[in-house]
């Protein structure tokens, strides 16, 4: 799991603060969206309280992911992804 969000982490266009969670933005093609599916399978299982949305347009355009949640899921995402970001400049 922390492999495929390791590859997904290499491809991220960005990530934008939601009111409710974050939205990152992944190149619109074909692998990409396999990876993204794949990982939000695995994912959506644990934490209950986070909600996923792929949005997938066009392959000329971005890929979005959106993590939401009550002020909980932010909390969680917000050190999970500074967690990621210390691994990945570590």
């Amino acid at each position: 799991m922390l492999r495929l969000w390791g590859e997904l982490e290499m491809r991220r266009l960005g990530i934008t603060e939601l009111e409710n969670g974050y939205q990152y933005a992944f190149p619109g093609d074909t692998e990409t969206l396999r990876l993204i599916n794949e990982w939000v399978s695995m994912e959506r299982t644990c934490p209950p309280f986070l909600t996923f949305t792929v949005i997938a347009g066009n392959v000329d355009e971005p890929l979005l992911l959106k993590l939401t949640g009550h002020e909980e899921a932010k909390a969680f995402l917000r050190s999970d992804i500074q967690s990621n970001i210390n691994i990945i400049i570590g």
